[in-house]
């Protein structure tokens, strides 16, 4: 990087707060009062893009990262699902835990519902309440079989989402890493031209 365009970037400058970019003729740019041949000025806009492909890249790692911990919570639940299942062992019936209702709810996914529930909609029975949906959150093994199979979906499209992110995280690296090459080729550029000029005087 040439000692100009390094004081600029000491000023604070970047391409949110450039005014405008205005030819001055001879190979000079102005940028906010500051001249730049056009090697530098290129040099600087390779600068901002890898600057601005860091923040993307930055950005998407952390959505990554909050779709593995949705999916560690989705693979909890799926466990507890499959637990609350085989306690019935085929009878009765036992009660979402708090934590199941609440995730369920969250993320909209249909518990598994009883004929009895879909025809008994708003309506109380066995001392509980059944919601406009027919939800009591109370599930017999037959019920838990269809909350384990909507979790399953969930999941399923939690790592179609995932393998989305990792496309788009990779292409964003290859991006990166290239816009990181780019500086470096054109400060080598602007330092042969430079030992050109001065080989001839």
């Amino acid at each position: 990087m040439t000692k100009r365009l390094a004081a600029y970037f000491e000023r604070g400058n970047t391409m949110e707060n450039i005014g405008g970019i205005s030819s001055l003729g001879g190979d000079k740019f102005q940028i906010n009062n500051q001249v730049m041949s056009l090697a530098e000025l290129i040099m600087f806009l390779e600068i901002e893009r890898a600057n601005n492909l860091e923040q993307q890249l930055a950005d998407e790692l952390q959505s990554m990262a909050a779709l593995n911990n949705l999916l560690k919570e989705a693979n909890a639940m799926l466990s507890i699902a499959r637990t609350e299942k085989g306690k019935l062992e085929g009878k009765g019936n036992s009660t979402m835990p708090p934590e199941m209702i609440d995730f369920f709810e969250e993320h909209d996914i249909q518990q598994g519902l009883s004929k009895y529930d879909k025809e008994h909609k708003g309506v109380p029975h066995s001392g509980l309440y059944l919601d406009s949906d027919g939800y009591d959150f109370c599930q017999n093994s037959d019920e838990w079989e269809t909350s384990i199979e909507n979790l399953k979906a969930f999941i399923d499209g939690l790592n179609s989402r995932s393998q989305l992110e990792m496309i788009r995280i990779s292409s964003l690296m290859k991006k990166r890493d290239e816009s990181l090459t780019l500086p470096s080729n054109t400060n080598s550029n602007i330092h042969q031209t430079n030992q050109g000029i001065l080989g001839k005087i």
